[in-house]
């Protein structure tokens, strides 16, 4: 049987992310004030990248639609079906009960052979394959192998109970690289039937330091890619649980129509419209978009960022035994696969080039960092530009008058020590609260309460 190559991986840790506060985010009106022209470029900028990430979302939601039509409605609850039976077993090698009965059943100038040379470590194999259960012969050259069927296999080791990591190398993951394998030829030679993995030493199941267990991921493929709903409030409109986007989209889309939710503003123009077409919640939508009304940009950000998320791995634990030659049988897992739409997604052509672009666009890990990378900076640069602000502003009050300035800080702090010590304060003149200046509307201004909540935040009164 053809055995894939695993490719080991250290585990990899990801840099820290910096927390920001949402003020840091945005920029003052002072400094819109000071520089017109460039915070006005950079709210531009903001405005465009809205607008790019609503295109590559209605780009995205094409490309499935194109590919849906191309799978001219097969589903996978059609009636042509066929079982993807994977097996997931070890098999164990030169462990000592299996050597003291070898060495039972040879005679004494085989045993003082093996007494002579030298004796090979203990070791166990990790095995997981599979293939359809149907009447194609296992030699067949045309026969989709068990890799084909998949976008990745993971597994993790651990040793006793306290599942500490087996070695350095505990983490083992295959995926299936779109990017670097340019031809279907490169693609159907680095396919395979089974994963081996192969580790030194025994596992007695029970025993709390000997046992080795596994968690095992699997995610198959799935075209075209169907994800997770997250919100039960959305389950219960659609009726399932799993939907692509842009069914997710049109199904939306026209609940809204049939109920007559959306609103126009008769007096803009077409472009304008466009732009401005609100839809109205009714108790159903309330629920799920949390939102009186919306537009159908909101409506495509919410359903992508929080409303749908990739569909999980099938997890399984899997306990390595070392008692027995091999535990083939003991665990066994049948996946429904859509025989028609296998043979359409993998027999080449437009419909394959687009599932692996779609595969491209969401799963592309290096653009996303290098994106992560840019928002840190901004978010950064940004902080830093309110930061030297604020030094801007003291400085320049200070230049103007010092001796006012130094005095109105002192009167600050004299202020911010009195609500610390007490559960509220008051701005009279014989220092001490009074109660009729919470009644007056002045007391509740933005910028006061804001000082009063982030000081006692800091102070650790909240």
């Amino acid at each position: 049987m053809n055995r894939g190559k695993p490719v080991t991986r250290e585990p990899q840790i990801n840099p820290q992310s910096v927390s920001f506060k949402p003020t840091d985010l945005i920029i003052p009106e002072s400094l819109q004030e000071m520089f017109p022209e460039q915070v006005d470029l950079f709210k531009n900028l903001q405005d465009k990248e809205k607008q790019l990430d609503l295109l590559v979302n209605r780009k995205l939601l094409d490309l499935q639609d194109y590919q849906n039509n191309n799978i001219n409605g097969v589903m996978e609850d059609s009636d042509k079906n066929e079982i993807l039976r994977i097996f997931i077993y070890n098999i164990s090698e030169n462990q000592p009960w299996q050597l003291a009965k070898q060495s039972e059943d040879q005679s004494e100038e085989a045993k003082a052979i093996a007494a002579g040379s030298a004796q090979a470590d203990p070791s166990w194999t990790l095995r997981i394959e599979g293939r359809f259960l149907n009447d194609e012969a296992a030699d067949n050259a045309s026969r989709k192998k068990f890799s084909s069927f998949l976008s990745s296999i993971s597994v993790e080791l651990f040793k006793g109970a306290t599942k500490e990591k087996l070695d350095a190398n505990n983490i083992i993951e295959w995926h299936d690289e779109l990017q670097q394998i340019k031809s279907e030829i490169e693609r159907e030679e680095q396919q395979f039937d089974g994963l081996d993995i192969k580790r030194v030493g025994s596992s007695i199941p029970g025993n709390p330091t000997e046992e080795v267990s596994c968690q095992i991921l699997i995610q198959p493929k799935m075209y075209p890619i169907k994800l997770s709903i997250l919100s039960k409030d959305l389950v219960e409109l659609l009726g399932t649980n799993e939907i692509t986007q842009h069914d997710c989209f049109v199904k939306l889309f026209n609940y809204i129509q049939v109920n007559d939710l959306f609103q126009f503003d008769q007096d803009k123009n077409l472009q304008q419209q466009q732009n401005s077409i609100l839809i109205k919640s009714d108790d159903a939508l309330l629920k799920i978009f949390q939102l009186e009304k919306f537009n159908v940009p909101q409506m495509l950000d919410i359903i992508s960022t929080r409303l749908l998320k990739p569909v999980e791995p099938i997890k399984l634990n899997y306990t390595v035994n070392t008692l027995t030659n091999s535990t083939l049988g003991d665990m066994i897992i049948d996946l429904k696969i859509n025989s028609d739409l296998l043979n359409k997604s993998s027999a080449g052509g437009a419909n394959k080039s687009v599932s692996d672009l779609i595969n491209e666009l969401m799963n592309n890990q290096a653009n996303s960092i290098e994106v992560n990378k840019l928002n840190e900076n901004i978010s950064l640069t940004l902080q830093l530009l309110n930061y030297n602000k604020i030094k801007y502003d003291f400085y320049k009050k200070f230049s103007e008058d010092p001796v006012k300035f130094l005095q109105k800080i002192n009167d600050k702090n004299h202020e911010f020590l009195k609500i610390i010590c007490s559960d509220s304060v008051g701005y009279n003149t014989n220092e001490y609260i009074d109660e009729e200046i919470f009644r007056k509307s002045e007391y509740y201004k933005d910028n006061i309460i804001s000082e009063q909540v982030n000081l006692l935040l800091s102070s650790g009164r909240l």
